[in-house]
């Protein structure tokens, strides 16, 4: 396989699995922490959230595929959906853990609800969205490619379709050593990411206190 065909379509995967990637953590974690606002909205909702994120991905695909057509919208939307719930329950999950002594504490000093949020909520919670971050890199990449598989005509998966229906192992493999590569070195951009986020919040919760 030539190394430009390859890039190409590698090219492909990793457009749709970003987009899906920033589109689905973006919009889930906006909602999980908006949902902290109104809690009796948030109890009616995360029932169907967690059966919603019990289906099978693979499942998605079809639908996806007939909605949205075989290009790269359809694998941008099914990557996308996949991140959403699992960012959406992180960030929902992570409000829950916040000290609500203190919450009360600074409403007793006058702090607006906009404020308890920005000051309190999203810094105690941001552990839970870094850790779906984590998780949610890997499923965007699995969106992509799964939607690839099911009906396309680039892209990582449609590669490793091809490959395997003329029987060429050596360069499926191949291709499964590349999307494991691409995993990885994901997984540890984020890891860095993480790390530089979490000191720089460190830092800045010590200058507030001081």
């Amino acid at each position: 396989m030539a190394s430009g065909e390859l890039s190409r379509h590698l090219y492909v995967t990793l457009y749709e699995e970003f987009l899906g990637f920033a589109f689905g953590v973006g919009g889930g974690t906006a909602v999980g922490w908006g949902l902290w606002w109104s809690r009796p909205l948030s109890r009616i909702l995360e029932p169907f959230a967690v059966i919603f994120n019990g289906i099978p991905k693979i499942a998605l695909a079809p639908p996806m595929i007939v909605w949205f057509g075989i290009f790269e919208t359809s694998k941008v939307v099914l990557a996308a959906t996949i991140c959403f719930v699992v960012a959406w329950l992180s960030a929902y999950a992570g409000t829950r853990q916040v000290d609500h002594d203190l919450l009360d504490m600074l409403k007793a000093m006058g702090a607006s609800k906009w404020q308890r949020f920005v000051k309190i909520v999203i810094p105690a919670s941001m552990p839970w969205v870094i850790s779906a971050i984590k998780i949610n890199i890997g499923f965007a990449l699995v969106g992509a490619v799964v939607g690839e598989f099911v009906a396309s005509n680039r892209g990582l998966g449609y590669l490793a379709v091809q490959a395997a229906i003329q029987f060429q192992m050596d360069r499926l493999w191949m291709i499964v050593f590349v999307i494991m590569l691409v995993a990885a070195a994901q997984y540890w951009m984020v890891l860095w990411a993480e790390r530089r986020l979490l000191a720089w919040m460190g830092e800045d919760s010590l200058r507030a206190v001081a």
